[in-house]
């Protein structure tokens, strides 16, 4: 080998050398102090208006206090999440920062609110300090993912006849009606239950609050509550079996008296409830849900007069075929001489159980006089709102009370009259002809100043 050519190779293997022992000698770590953020966000598919979790780690992984140090989080892209800075304590942005020292790690748990739609949302977490060695590992970026699409929401209604809690043959309920409500819905759905008792909403819009009720269930049944249902695309509530029980009032059965037909203001007046079994279950967890003053003309009874069956303590108990007779006594309100009524209603329940008895009892407080003015319509559009032109014109109006006629009226050009001088008391109004009240509508109180003298609009249809 000639010399010139040996030299050569022995310089390039001794430079190849030195090379590898410099790469392979440790690097020595800039000083200073180095914070590494990481961040762990809440898993989900999140919905408009969804709270979010981010747990955020700060630590100081160099070798010197890292002062002044700031935490930032806000939205990049997507759908924004709103994150309330002051949750960074004393490391919020607009402060002065804080000391992190050599080694410290602190955790923040970040919550933010997800605003409009906009895709999936992009979160920028940031922690800086004046002098970081090494800021790489300052930043970190969170995907939020958003749900998409539309949701289907169906079941079957059962009457849960044999109690086993699951359908079974000839339990379905047909021709009833299932209402859906949801964010997205400008008003309720109605599907209403086929032969099987199914039921089915296609192509909902999804949402965070969704509900299904049932209404003109067949039979007495009662249905028991679906509850809240959150429709964010995962197709969960699409084999809903939604059971009816039968009502409490089946077995439990409830009457309520007064011991007098007329009061007057100041007088005490006696209530008797009376409750029976006719099941052959004993009922436990009995209470009386009393309207002891709500519109302020009703008794004045105080709960704890009805003992075990006080509805703050829901101890009342009733064996199969017990009967039993509570009595309480309250002060008729001063308020009931300017409406013409008192009375009491009370519903008994277990508190869990759909379809509890209900009962009321009313008597008259007579004495003073007031007159009644107010308006009949009928929504000629079916906008389910008075318009100017539907006033019933020029028609006879008569005020009803235990099915006797008691006063007569007639309707201007507007659909507008007046009652003079009436007894204050409720009243059923009427318009003679082809109509009949609205749903809900057709009760009528004529109530003494300052309680009454409102002007009343009452909506009929056509009978």
């Amino acid at each position: 080998m000639p010399t010139g050519r040996f030299v050569r190779s022995a310089c390039a293997l001794t430079a190849a050398l030195v090379m590898a022992g410099m790469a392979a000698a440790p690097a020595s770590a800039a000083s200073g102090p180095n914070l590494k953020v990481t961040v762990v966000a809440q898993q989900g598919r999140w919905l408009s208006g969804d709270t979010v979790a981010l747990d955020v780690t700060v630590s100081n992984i160099g070798d010197a206090v890292a002062f002044g140090t700031i935490g930032t989080a806000y939205t990049e892209s997507g759908t924004p999440l709103w994150i309330d800075r002051s949750q960074w304590g004393d490391l919020a942005d607009g402060g002065t920062g804080a000391p992190v020292a050599q080694g410290e790690t602190r955790t923040f748990h970040l919550t933010g609110q997800l605003g409009t739609f906009s895709g999936d949302s992009v979160v920028h977490v940031e922690v800086s300090t004046g002098q970081d060695v090494d800021y790489s590992d300052n930043i970190q970026r969170v995907t939020l993912p958003m749900a998409r699409g539309t949701e289907r929401v169906a079941g079957v209604l059962y009457g849960d006849a044999n109690g086993d809690g699951k359908p079974s043959a000839g339990e379905a309920l047909a021709g009833a009606e299932a209402h859906f409500i949801g964010v997205g819905t400008t008003s309720d759905m109605v599907s209403v239950t086929d032969t099987t008792g199914h039921f089915s909403f296609d192509n909902l819009p999804l949402s965070r609050y969704a509900y299904v009720s049932f209404q003109k269930v067949p039979g007495g049944w009662v249905d028991q509550p679906v509850g809240e249902m959150r429709l964010d695309g995962r197709g969960a509530y699409t084999a809903l079996e939604v059971r009816a029980v039968r009502p409490l009032s089946d077995v439990l059965h409830e009457t309520i008296t007064l011991d007098k037909t007329t009061y007057a203001a100041g007088d005490t007046g006696k209530v008797t409830v009376t409750l029976s079994n006719s099941g052959t279950q004993p009922l436990t967890g009995l209470y009386l849900g009393c309207d002891a003053g709500a519109f302020g003309s009703e008794l004045a009874v105080t709960d704890d007069q009805w003992g075990a069956f006080d509805y703050r303590r829901h101890e009342g108990t009733l064996a199969a075929g017990q009967r039993i007779v509570l009595t309480a006594q309250g002060k008729v309100p001063d308020k009931a001489a300017y409406t013409g009524t008192t009375g009491l209603d009370c519903t008994a329940s277990d508190g869990h159980s759909g379809g509890a008895p209900y009962v009321l009892a009313t008597a008259k407080v007579p004495g003073m006089r007031a007159d009644s003015h107010g308006q009949v319509w009928l929504d000629k559009n079916g906008n389910s709102t008075l318009d100017a032109d539907e006033g019933l014109a020029n028609r006879n109006l008569v005020l009803l009370e235990d099915g006797n006629i008691r006063a007569y009226a007639r309707t201007d050009a507007n659909g507008y009259a007046t009652f003079k001088n009436m007894p204050v008391g409720t009243y059923q109004l009427r318009v003679l002809g082809p109509w009949k009240p609205a749903p809900f509508e057709g009760d009528l109180g004529v109530f003494a100043p300052p309680y009454g003298g409102g002007e009343w609009h009452v909506q009929f249809v056509a009978s």
